[in-house]
């Protein structure tokens, strides 16, 4: 079968740490790279696209720091393991500990050292502007160490350690030429320190706050340092050369004057003092504390965020405050904070509500806005082919874009809405390609149990736990039908076949499903019959079986309604009996009346409704591999004995059909594993895992004993560390435990820590992607190799993915543009095409005139075509930031290649290259269809909506 691989991760939740832009030239240079859980997101504000690696560490991230000139990134998680990430492969190329030599632990703390002195440590760290050192603070330490380098092997080696402070490091800074370090600690002081060897030099600590020093940075002019405390009293350091005798300075200088010594050539001693220049105060609302801070060197400003929600943005050394402003109730706390190098726009970051805002401060509006579910996602659907022209550019295309769904033929990246429910009682559309969230509808009060599309693509159908079943109008986004009934809660909905009819499965005390026509809005039928809660209905999916419903329940039964038939004849119900409960049902989509019945048992049964009998049945127990929550002390079964052993009270909870429906989709709630099953041979496919957070609960099947404790229960069920994460990070515990209730595991309620559920999944209607609804987001799996090369391309900056295919002394860029002055221009495109860099390869490609590209191409090596391809696709892609607008040059470039390579690229896979090759080979071939149908779609629409000013013009005399 065709593997599925993850493409990219819709509402996954700010977790906390760290969110940085990236400096420009850099690989990601208008991109906000935020840490959701032990993985990264990454935003590109141009491309308005998001994005999330597949590289994992082992739990959440808490610090991301990108070097300077490299593509790399070293991610730091709250247990201080470091993991240096190569941006452009998305790998982790090393590991390591971040660990100091002197740490010692004795018996009586050996228990809880994993918690006590590692999990929550307040970790700091800092590329030096030169990309050689790299600083990280742990706790009351500063670690100093040299940069991962390709010729160790991207090993680190540890240069220098550091200690003077008193109490934990909040924030560390390096100076311009990357000589000095200033920190800022709990202990009220602010350190001064040298990296390289200096016998000269003395460590400066400056003792002039009172509370808490939030952070501290040099000036851009390295003459002043500049530091805030957590109460918000501003203080710039303003460094003074004098001499012996000199008294300047003490007359400007304050009662924490600070100084070290340099030895001078010059007979006489110059002694450098640091003096208290500037004093000013942050003026933050009451009762609100400094959280966070961050400093733009290059144009003298600093942000600083509150506990509040407000941020101010102040410039140094004025001490002036610019610009004050809270942006709504969406973030109650700021936990982390950045600023472009132009410092025109401000990433503002909330873990409280798992809010990402990009606010452009002058202008006074939002470049990005990103909110996740609270509590997670609770379910999710596709959308059909006709929902693609809400999609923006798209809308000129979407005929296009229809029949290559219908034929199956192109199946690159095609767009659809996903609609997501979570238990915060909203509803949210994402676009499946930009991985963005652009409606949020906050109608229900209640948790989102089912959500539906209807087949027109014009409405959206969710039912909620409030006692309600909504409609929702996708071309204004407005609720425009509530379905309701008797007083019940609805667990499950669907529509059928021709849009005008919905079906909700009920709990409580009907336990029966209600039919409702849309456009009244009015209960037409309620089908009494289960004796226990509705787990699901369905219609049927051929058109001539318009009106049969199935619906399941815990009562053991599959009841089969015809909704459109008589009580006395066709609308009687049949029941069809289960050995256990049944959890949940999902039809073949080739309209062939099999039913798939997932039950209580761990089973899945596959029933022919036509003949009301079982033809096949999988048993999943072994499959789903569930994991222990910390809260468990004993498992239910003996691992120990068997580590094989088979936990049989688990089950899958959501089953879903490939479109092809060869291929089903499993899920349990308890389970990180999604089964993928064949249908023809009820075989095991392939498994996929969703994450390996260690921070999340339920994952592992074996836990530690060591953390056992006397009493009964685990020392991960404690927070035992005593530093705050962020700032009222107490408070916001307390108040959480405040409203938490017993038994609630999940939602705004629950009792517990994070536990990853797995609540259910949905495939596309064209069969290339699933999705599956956790408590961690939406989980998009795709077969679209849109994600591994154009995606990946766009969100990497595909300039930075051309790499020298040949290299010689003759292949250089002064010899390049040599030949291009001498109208030499097979030798100038041959030698562009060997050292593969994409600006010379532009310049070369456009010079070339159109009567001399078939004698070029014909010239061509076949080792240099698939260079040739790639780059004509990047030019060709309208969406990414490499596209030019000269179409017709590109097509006289590909009919060339196409007319005389023919059979080159036809006996390609006949050849003795690679795998990797042809893979590689179709790849390119399939989008360069999919940007050569996009362009074509685009000009047709131009020309059909100005066909009759066309006309008009023609006609004018």
């Amino acid at each position: 079968m065709a593997l599925y691989h993850l493409a990219n991760i819709c509402g996954s939740q700010y977790s906390g740490g760290r969110i940085c832009f990236n400096p420009d030239g850099y690989i990601y240079s208008s991109c906000v790279l935020a840490p959701v859980g032990n993985r990264i997101n990454i935003y590109d504000l141009q491309t308005n696209i998001s994005s999330t690696l597949n590289s994992e560490t082992r739990t959440n991230i808490v610090v991301i720091s990108n070097h300077p000139s490299k593509p790399l990134a070293i991610l730091v998680d709250d247990n201080g393991f470091g993991y240096i990430l190569n941006l452009i492969r998305d790998k982790i190329v090393h590991r390591l500990q971040f660990k100091s030599t002197s740490n010692i632990s004795t018996a009586e703390s050996k228990q809880f050292n994993a918690l006590n002195t590692q999990k929550k440590r307040l970790i700091h760290a800092n590329f030096s502007p030169d990309g050689k050192y790299f600083a990280i603070s742990i706790q009351k330490k500063l670690l100093v160490w040299l940069s991962p380098d390709e010729k160790l092997s991207w090993r680190m080696t540890l240069h220098l350690e550091i200690t003077g402070h008193m109490e934990n490091i909040n924030s560390l800074d390096w100076s311009k030429d990357s000589k000095y370090i200033v920190t800022s600690s709990k202990d009220m002081t602010v350190r001064l320190w040298c990296v390289e060897p200096d016998e000269t030099f003395v460590p400066v600590a400056f003792v002039d706050h009172r509370r808490s020093v939030k952070a501290a940075f040099f000036t851009n002019d390295m003459n002043r340092i500049c530091s805030v405390s957590k109460e918000g009293v501003i203080i710039i350091w303003k460094r003074s050369d004098v001499t012996e005798g000199d008294n300047s300075a003490k007359q400007i200088g304050s009662r924490s004057k600070m100084n070290f010594l340099r030895k001078s050539n010059n007979v006489k001693e110059n002694q450098q003092t640091w003096i208290r220049e500037t004093k000013g105060y942050c003026n933050q609302p009451s009762n609100s504390t400094v959280s966070v801070v961050t400093f733009n060197a290059n144009i003298g400003l600093f942000v600083v965020g509150f506990t509040g929600g407000t941020f101010g943005l102040y410039n140094v050394p004025e001490l002036t405050t610019i610009y004050t402003l809270k942006i709504g109730e969406q973030i109650p706390v700021i936990d982390s904070v950045d600023i472009t190098s132009d410092g025109q726009w401000i990433a503002l970051a909330c873990s409280q509500t798992g809010t990402i805002v990009v606010w452009e401060w002058k202008s006074e509006t939002f470049v990005m806005k990103q909110q996740a579910h609270l509590g997670g996602v609770r379910c999710c659907s596709f959308s059909y082919g006709s929902n693609l022209e809400r999609l923006g550019s798209l809308a000129e295309n979407k005929q296009d874009f229809d029949r290559a769904l219908s034929s199956k033929n192109l199946g690159m990246g095609t767009r659809f809405l996903v609609a997501t429910g979570g238990f915060d009682g909203k509803v949210k559309l994402w676009d499946n390609n930009t991985g963005l969230c652009y409606v949020t509808l906050t109608e229900h009060s209640a948790s989102v149990e089912a959500i539906a599309f209807t087949p027109q693509g014009n409405a959206l159908i969710s039912a909620s736990l409030d006692g309600t079943v909504r409609c929702f109008d996708l071309f204004r986004f407005k609720n425009f039908r509530v379905l309701t009934s008797i007083r019940t809660q609805y667990t499950s909905v669907a529509v059928d076949g021709s849009g005008t009819i919905v079906a909700a499965g009920t709990k409580g005390e009907t336990n029966s499903v209600f039919i409702w026509q849309i456009q009244t809005g009015k209960v037409l039928d309620e089908l009494v019959g289960h004796t226990a809660p509705v787990t699901s209905v369905s219609f049927h999916p051929h058109p001539s079986y318009n009106g049969f419903l199935v619906s399941s329940s815990w009562d053991n039964t599959i009841k089969i309604w015809n909704v459109f038939g008589r009580k006395d004849k066709a609308g009687s119900v049949e029941s069809v009996l289960n050995t256990s409960s049944v959890i949940s049902t999902a039809f073949d989509p080739r309209g062939n009346s099999i039913l798939a019945a997932s039950i209580l048992s761990g089973q899945i049964l596959f029933w022919d409704l036509d003949n009301v009998e079982q033809i096949g049945s999988i048993d999943g127990l072994r499959d789903i591999q569930p994991g222990r929550h910390y809260t468990e002390a004993f498992s239910a079964i003996n691992i120990k004995k068997d580590p094989h052993s088979i936990n049989r009270n688990n089950y899958f909870n959501s089953l879903a059909y490939s479109s092809c429906g060869t291929m089903i989709v499993c899920t349990a709630k308890n389970s990180p594993h999604v089964a993928v099953y064949s249908t023809e041979n009820y075989l095991l496919l392939h498994v996929h895992t969703l994450t390996r957070n260690n921070s999340l609960s339920g994952l592992k099947r074996f836990l530690s004993s060591k953390y056992m404790t006397d009493y009964g229960f685990s020392v991960n069920e404690l927070d035992l560390s005593d530093e705050e994460m962020f700032e009222d990070s107490r408070k916001l515990s307390r108040i959480q435990a405040h409203k938490s209730l017993p038994g609630v595991e999940v939602g705004e309620f629950k009792v517990t820590q994070d536990r990853f559920n797995v609540w259910e999944v949905n495939y596309s209607p064209d069969g290339r992607q699933f999705a599956v609804s956790t408590s961690q987001g939406v989980f998009i799996y795709s077969l679209d190799l849109t994600r591994n090369v154009e995606y990946t391309n766009q969100m990497l900056k595909s300039v930075h993915n051309f790499q020298p295919q040949i290299i010689t002394k003759s292949v250089t860029k002064t010899a390049i543009l040599k030949h291009l002055e001498n109208n030499d221009f097979v030798s100038s495109f041959i030698l562009a095409l060997a050292m593969n860099n994409f600006k010379i390869m532009l310049k070369v490609y456009e010079a070339v005139p159109t009567s001399k590209i078939p004698s070029l191409v014909s010239s061509l090596d076949s080792t240099l075509l698939l260079v040739l391809l790639n780059f004509i696709r990047n030019v060709l892609n309208s969406y990414s930031t490499n596209g030019t607008t000269h179409l017709g040059l590109h097509l006289v470039w590909l009919n060339a290649i196409f007319s005389i390579h023919q059979n080159t690229l036809s006996n390609y896979s006949g050849s003795q290259t690679s795998k990797d090759s042809l893979s590689d080979l179709r790849t390119i071939m399939l989008l360069l269809l999919r940007q050569i149908r996009e362009s074509r779609a685009n000009i047709l629409g131009l020309f059909a909506s100005n066909a009759y000013s066309f006309d008009y013009l023609c006609n004018l005399k």
